[in-house]
Parts: structure tokens; C-alpha cells; sequence
């Protein structure tokens, strides 16, 4: 195919990381119409090369050009509005956000629909992948391949000139990939140019025009697909000749070890199976007809019921942990998120698994840890410059060796695999094979799920196919085909699916749940805590509820609710403020130099323009110290705290200095028992609320905080997002300090000092996470609320100043306990 006819060019492209030449000089083209195939080992630069040409990452040298343009800048967003679009192979999505959320966020700005009918737009453009996902659900509900599936939506719904698929399909069961490959082939056909990035070569050569090689950064080679045949595919992408894939299956298969009896959960129904010691059994079956349930089951991290025996002795599979005592270790199929922790080092991955064979008496042994994760690396053959380096830094098949030595230094009695070669090339893929194999050989029994059907038949000594939450087939030896394993899971014996004769009342109880474990749920046991308050006030003293009473907790309550809407703003970008409280003291203490009755009202505006000058210019240091400057948010707002406190002592040493008369009159003013400036500050909390919902940049806002990583790939301004929400959090703590400063009536220089630590308390009362992302201004709302209402009552009740502390706290664990409850049976129901 001609260049004259290319959507995305590539010439020269380099790209260099610390001590790695990722791509060297690569030349790179797709054409109109056509699919062209992009194959290559872990770490040959396949994702570094898409991630230039889709605008996330800047290359050292060459060009790019979309469309026949050049690209006008590096961003995810120009690439996008030239009409490049891509989906991840691990999906840039916003886990905190909900599905709809995500889709808007991943098309340009002139193909977003109005937020009324967003929701319908969703679901119109994820019908087409053949999934029942509902476009409300927060996407940390939902599956990896839900997850991939809404990845591959936001792509597609850009309606590009050129799309990327990197992976696409290692999620999928066999259904879900030949509906993927119906609409690519859809694509190709009215000329839009797609690269398919895959490991998986019979799907590359069922698919694909063209197929291109990439090895260790360099292109070796663009082939017609018709010229070209599989192995020599995998000897170019390996570097070498892979001559057995699959290792042989089990002589004889030993005496039973595991036995399951009527396992039971909401997806899968009376499962019955026995493995034996030698053998490897694969779980098959369309996704979404419980095998993945029933897996996670059998390690723990589903609920169920029945009766699992190892070695013919009980054994409790209620959570991980007991899994795991008991010798069943599940191997996750998210590595990312379950597998690893990819920050630490392949070390300390590796040694947290073997802490039973190298501490005594609590005290690790060094030369034991050190031997026994050099023993690890060199069997599974990890590739890495040192033990030390981080998880996240290996390529993705290194990191799944990894994941593989967690699960074997536990010492497993039965080992379970979900999806074990996931994103993995094929050298890699074999290595994982073999070693399960000498696994299995061992007298370790292995359990694996694959929506691989090739896969299960080349490595798998039975294969158990799943339908309807039901093992409708059981295939044996040489009867495990590729063909018979997808006609089984086809045309397997109808039943009654599971989720109907299991989940009784869930229905019912789904709609509570989604909404006690939702961001508002909080809300909900904070209002019912200031009732229950409420109602201990009036019975200890008739006065609690009388108009003063209330009009004086409002008004005390007035400052709180700005400050602790400013602190919201920043926490849901994954920051923390601790100079709100310094600030509002210093910004009175201004106030108090310029605004007072011996001054005319030309100085009280001069005053004004001071608190606000210095109120943005403390919200912009805080910003660019976190963001450009790479500061802890903790320690560059602790900075700012102190340089304040020591600015308002330095300005007064003493209070002194009365705010004028007009001034406090006005913003201590009531509509009947309320103070005005309540009334503003609950507006202005549910105007915030309903702008993060239902604007552009609230998602922003909750984007950024939810995955910064995420939010650059969908095109959100990150650094600008992180400034301004420390700029409005001063903004906000200005209106705050105005409030109070008609409160106190005088330059306070330690005014502000306590509503640090009390905009903190009502932001989390009110349900925030404080790695950002999730939060509430109505939470915001009840948590202001609750502490005051508390502080009341404790002063009614004769209760010393310390329940003032004790009684929040006591119910922000509880509220926090309730919430994760909550949560957990939310994703449990899944």
C-alpha cells in the first residue's frame, strides 16, 4: 500500500528513557482502509511507538503526521482532534468516575454530548460491544473486560481517521473477540486506518493486511500477510526459534488434592470438581457464565458457599488470607491492581511472599531473602538490571513473572491462575507454560482460566467449560481442541442462568447498596448522626432547639463551610491544604488594618484587594510548589502554614485592631433564625456538587485526582487542574475568612490556627478518599454540620471539651467502616 494514500506516518521516530533506547529511528506507516498489524516481544517499544503517535508522549526525535498534518502538539487532545484515536492496552480510565463520565471524557470537545443526554449516548455507544454494562456504574465496579470494553467505546465513539487497538482483545473470551473483530473489519471497510496491536498471532493473521515486527526498539520487518507465515512471526518477534510452545501434559495424574463440593455463589451454581496432583485444568466458557467468579471463588476473593477439601482436610475459602493459609493461592488476573505493587522493587514483590521461610521470630534474614529472590529471578528468567529496580519499570511479561514468583514462594498446595499469559509475548508466554508445567509435575495441582482457547488446548490436561454459571463439558487429552472448547461453550446444555435462581432479593437490596456505597452514602449516616444528636440536645435541655440556639451554631458554622469547600476542591485531585487556617488568620488580620470605621471606605476596598492578592498568591505557591516543583502536597502546604502563622504574629503580635461596625452588621445578618451567609455557603457547596457531576471541569477536577496518569491520556490539563484547585481553595477561604472575621471583630493573629484540622475532619466525615477522586460537597455539607451540632450538644450535656474530639472521630470510623462495608458487598455482587 502507498504512502499517497498513509493516515498515520511515522518517520525517524526516537524515544530514550534513563539508561533504555525505546525506539531507534523507527519508520511507521497505516493506510486508508487498511488494518495493519504491529507485533513484537515485551519491551520492543510497541506501546512507547502508539503512545507518540496518540500525542502521550513526546518523541526525541522524527515527526508524525496524522491525516497528512502534522501533528500542531503533542497532546492526547491534538492528536484526537486530527482524528487519531486509541485504546490502551491497559485502559486510561478514570476509576472513580462513572462509565459515562469516562466516554465524554475520551472525545473531542465538538462530539460531546449535552450532559442531559449523555447517559443515552453511553448506552447507545456501548450496545455495540455486546456488553450489559450500565452507563451510571462507577468503572472501579466493574470487570477487566468490562473495563476494556468501555476503553475500546471511548475510541470508537471519536469516529476517527485512524485507530489504535494496542491488546485489545487479552480480556475476551472467544464471543467478545469475534464481535471486536466484526466491527475492525467495519472500520477498515469505510477507510479508516486501524493498527491492531496483539501477542496473540492467529488473531493477528485472521485480521490483519500487514503485519510489522518490532524488536528492541528497531522495526525488523513489514510483511503482506499473505507472504508470510506464523512461525516466522514468532521466530522474528522471539529473536530466536521457539521450537515448543507447550510443554507435554502429564503423564498420570496422581491421587485427588483438591475437591470441590456444590460451590455456589451469584453467578455460578453447585459446581462440583476434583483436580489431581499432577494435572492442569483449564476453565473455559464465554465471558460472563461464572468461571471467572468461580475461580476467585476458590481463592478467596469471592464470596461462596459449599465445601472445599485440600489433601482431603476442610479448608476455608472466605477471604484470600484463609485461602491462602489453607495452600490455595490465586494468581489475579489484574496484575496492576491485585498481582503486584508495582511502585516497590522486584525484591520486596517477591521477598513479602516469602517472609515464612526467611524471618525468625519477626526478624528477616538477609541472606535468606537474598537467595531465595535470586533463586526466583533465575527460574522464571526475569529480565532486569537489578533486584531493586521497581515492578513498574519491567516490561508487562516481566512483571507477570513476577506476579508467577508471589503465587510459587507462597508455598502453594493448589494453585490457581486467571489468565496467567495476559499481554505477554509469545517467548514470554512459553516460559510461563513450562513453568507451570514443572509446577503441576512438582505435585502442585494448577487451575487455570484463559480466554485463550488455543491456550487451554495446548497447555491443559482437562478443560471444564462454563455456561450459565454451570460446567456443561468436561474435555479430556487429546479431545481438548480450540473447536471443541468454543462448540461447548456455544452450544452447552441450556439453563436457567444462575443470577436468577441464586440472587433472590439482590434486586431488591441493589438499588440501597448502590447508593450506601456511592459517594453520597456518607451523607446519609451523617444527617442520621445529627439527628440522633439532635435529639439528645433537646431532651438534655429544652433550650437546644429554640431559634437563638440555631442561629448561633448557623452562624459559627458559616466559616467551616467555605474553608472546608476549598480543602474538598483540592482533595479530589489527590492534594491536601494545610494552610486554609493560617490563611483565613492572616487575611483577617489584614482586614483588620484597612477595614475599620477609622478608615474610609476607599481603604476598606484597598483592604479587600489585599486579602485577595494575597489570598491567590498563596493558592498559586501551594499549586506550583505541588505541581512544578514535585513538593509533597503535606510538606509545600505546611511551608505556606508556617510562613503565615509567623506573617500574622509578625503583623500583630496581639489581637488588636476592630473590624468596622457596617461590615460585621452585614455579614452577620439573618433571613429569620439563618445567617445569610449559610444560606450563601450551601448554595455555593451544591452549585459545586452539581458542577463536578455535570460540567467539564468538574471532571476534571475528579479525573485528575482519580488517575493522574489516566487524566493526561484523555487529554486532561493536569498541571493547570492541580494549580487552580489550590488557587480556588484560597479563594474559598477568603469568604470563609470575611465571616469570620465579623465573628471575632478583630485582627486575630491565631483566629484561623484550629479550622486546619476541622476542614480536613468534615471533608473526610463527609466520605472523601484522600488519594483523591472521590468526594462529595453535600458530604461536605453534613460533615460541617455534624461537628458543630456535636460540639453543641457536648456543651449542653456538660461533657468536657475533649468528647468535643472524641465523638467525631468515634463516628468518622464508624462512617468510614460503614462506607468500605458498603463498598466491599457492592463489588462482591459484581
Amino acid at each position: 500500500m502507498a504512502g499517497s494514500n498513509a493516515r498515520l506516518v511515522m518517520r525517524g521516530v526516537t524515544k530514550r528513557f534513563p539508561g533504555l533506547l525505546a525506539l531507534d529511528r523507527v519508520d511507521f506507516e497505516v493506510c486508508a482502509g487498511e488494518i495493519h498489524a504491529l507485533v513484537g516481544g515485551n519491551g520492543a517499544g510497541k506501546s512507547t511507538l502508539m503512545a507518540i503517535a496518540s500525542g502521550a508522549l513526546k518523541p526525541d526525535a522524527g515527526r508524525v503526521e496524522i491525516g497528512g498534518r502534522p501533528i500542531a502538539e503533542v497532546s492526547p487532545t491534538a492528536a484526537r482532534r486530527q482524528g487519531l484515536a486509541i485504546a490502551f492496552q491497559h485502559p486510561a480510565l478514570l476509576a472513580d468516575l462513572t462509565v459515562t463520565e469516562n466516554l465524554m471524557l475520551s472525545v473531542p470537545e465538538a462530539k460531546r454530548p449535552r450532559f442531559a443526554e449523555a447517559t443515552r449516548w453511553a448506552k447507545d455507544k456501548l450496545e455495540a460491544m455486546g456488553m450489559p454494562i450500565d452507563p451510571t456504574s462507577s468503572v472501579r465496579t466493574l470487570t477487566l473486560a468490562e473495563k476494556q470494553a468501555v476503553e475500546i467505546c471511548g475510541a470508537l465513539a471519536c469516529d476517527p481517521e485512524v485507530v489504535i487497538f494496542d491488546e485489545p482483545t487479552e480480556a475476551f473470551m472467544a464471543a467478545e473477540t469475534n464481535r471486536l473483530f466484526e466491527r475492525i473489519r467495519g472500520l477498515a471497510a469505510r477507510g479508516v486506518a486501524v493498527v491492531y496491536i496483539s501477542h496473540r498471532l492467529p488473531d493477528v493473521f485472521a485480521l490483519a493486511d500487514r503485519i510489522t515486527v518490532l524488536r528492541d526498539g528497531q522495526i525488523r520487518g513489514t510483511f503482506n500477510r499473505s507472504d508470510v507465515s506464523e512461525q516466522e512471526i514468532v521466530t522474528r518477534v522471539a529473536g530466536r526459534e521457539v521450537t515448543a510452545l507447550f510443554p507435554g501434559r502429564a503423564d498420570e495424574p496422581g491421587e485427588t488434592v483438591l475437591r470441590v463440593r456444590n460451590l455456589t455463589s451469584d453467578r455460578f451454581a453447585d459446581v462440583s470438581v476434583d483436580v489431581a496432583r499432577h494435572e492442569i485444568v483449564g476453565l473455559a466458557g464465554v465471558e460472563g457464565n461464572g468461571q471467572r467468579e468461580f475461580i476467585r471463588a476458590l481463592g478467596g476473593a469471592t464470596r461462596s458457599s459449599g465445601q472445599v477439601a485440600v489433601d482431603n482436610r476442610p479448608v476455608d475459602v472466605s477471604s484470600p488470607r484463609r485461602a491462602r493459609a489453607s495452600g490455595i493461592v490465586l494468581m489475579p488476573q489484574e496484575r496492576h491492581i491485585e498481582g503486584v505493587a508495582t511502585i516497590h522493587s522486584v525484591r520486596e514483590n517477591l521477598a513479602v511472599a516469602a517472609t515464612h521461610r526467611t524471618a525468625r521470630a519477626g526478624v528477616i534474614a538477609p541472606q535468606s531473602e537474598e537467595r531465595i529472590v535470586q533463586r526466583e529471578i533465575a527460574g522464571l528468567g526475569v529480565r532486569l538490571a537489578s533486584p531493586d529496580v521497581a515492578v513498574e519499570t519491567l516490561s508487562g511479561g516481566n512483571q507477570q513473572k513476577v506476579v508467577l514468583g508471589r503465587s510459587l514462594l507462597s508455598d502453594p498446595r493448589v494453585l490457581l491462575c486467571d489468565e496467567p499469559t495476559q499481554g505477554i509475548d509469545v517467548g514470554v508466554r512459553s516460559d510461563i507454560y513450562h513453568r507451570l508445567r514443572q509446577t503441576a509435575d512438582a505435585g502442585v495441582p494448577v487451575v487455570v482460566l484463559s480466554s485463550d482457547n488455543v491456550e487451554l488446548a495446548g497447555l491443559c490436561d482437562r478443560v471444564l467449560v462454563f455456561c450459565g454459571g454451570r460446567v456443561v463439558a468436561e474435555l479430556v487429552g487429546d479431545a481438548i481442541t480450540d473447536d471443541a472448547i468454543m462448540a461447548a461453550s456455544l452450544t452447552g446444555p441450556v439453563t436457567k442462568p444462575v443470577e436468577q435462581v441464586t440472587s433472590g432479593g439482590r434486586a431488591r437490596g441493589s438499588r440501597w447498596r448502590r447508593m450506601l456505597s456511592g459517594e453520597q452514602g456518607p451523607s446519609f449516616f451523617l444527617l442520621a448522626a445529627v439527628l440522633a444528636l439532635g435529639l439528645v440536645g433537646a431532651t438534655q435541655n429544652e433550650r437546644f432547639l429554640s431559634s437563638f440556639n440555631i442561629g448561633s451554631m448557623l452562624e459559627l458554622l458559616a466559616p467551616l463551610l467555605f474553608l472546608s469547600a476549598g480543602q474538598l476542591i483540592v482533595m479530589l485531585t489527590g492534594g491536601i491544604d494545610l494552610s486554609v487556617g493560617p490563611l483565613s488568620g492572616a487575611l483577617v488580620v489584614v482586614a483588620s488594618f484597612y477595614v475599620s470605621d477609622e478608615y474610609a471606605v476607599v481603604w476598606w476596598i484597598v483592604g479587600v484587594g489585599l486579602m485577595v492578592l494575597l489570598a491567590v498568591a498563596i493558592g498559586g505557591a501551594n499549586g506550583m510548589l505541588v505541581r512544578f516543583a514535585a513538593v509533597a502536597p503535606v510538606v509545600a502546604t505546611l511551608v505556606t502554614y508556617m510562613a503565615l502563622q509567623g506573617l500574622s504574629l509578625v503583623m500583630r503580635d496581639v489581637p488588636g485592631g476592630a473590624i468596622a461596625d457596617p461590615v460585621t452588621v452585614l455579614l452577620r445578618a439573618r433571613i429569620g433564625p439563618v445567617p445569610w451567609p449559610v444560606v450563601a455557603g450551601v448554595v455555593l457547596l451544591f452549585g459545586l456538587e452539581l458542577a463536578s457531576r455535570r460540567c467539564m471541569p468538574g471532571l476534571y477536577l475528579r479525573g485528575t485526582g482519580s488517575s493522574e496518569q489516566a487524566a493526561h491520556k484523555l487529554g486532561i490539563p493536569v498541571a493547570r487542574v492541580q494549580v487552580l484547585a489550590y488557587v480556588a481553595s484560597s479563594v474559598c477561604t477568603l469568604f470563609g475568612a470575611f465571616l469570620l472575621a465579623a465573628q471575632i471583630g478583630v485582627g486575630d493573629p491565631t483566629a484561623g490556627t484550629s479550622y486546619t484540622l476541622a476542614s480536613i475532619t468534615a471533608v473526610v466525615l463527609g466520605g472523601a478518599s484522600i488519594f483523591g477522586g472521590r468526594g462529595s460537597f453535600i458530604g461536605v455539607l453534613c460533615g460541617v454540620l455534624l461537628l458543630q451540632v456535636t460540639q453543641n450538644v457536648a456543651g449542653f450535656a456538660g461533657l468536657s471539651q475533649a468528647w468535643q474530639y472524641w465523638l467525631p472521630g468515634l463516628m468518622a470510623l464508624a462512617a468510614t467502616g460503614l462506607f468500605a462495608q458498603a463498598q466491599r458487598r457492592s463489588r462482591t455482587w459484581k
